[in-house]
């Protein structure tokens, strides 16, 4: 498996709409909404890099998400 966490800022009053759609999403397992520079903390895990790749391009391409970062973890300890 591949994890990855995705940094999520989005338009401030559609947060919780973001976080509904996110939850649809196959291979989402954790979403989160946090105060600070962003505004929602998404993780996700796949089987293939190329699958994991799909989920966070899916999440980019949503209407009220204005920008991502993208975290790959490289080794759970």
């Amino acid at each position: 498996m591949v994890h990855a966490y995705v940094l999520i800022c989005c338009d401030l009053v559609s947060t919780e709409k973001v976080v509904e759609e996110l939850e649809k999403i196959e291979g989402m397992k954790e979403v989160s909404p946090v105060s600070g520079v962003y505004d929602i903390v998404a993780k996700i895990s796949a089987s293939t890099e190329e699958e994991l790749k799909s989920i966070y391009m899916d999440i980019r391409k949503m209407k009220k998400v204005l920008t991502t970062i993208t975290l790959i973890v490289s080794k759970t300890l």
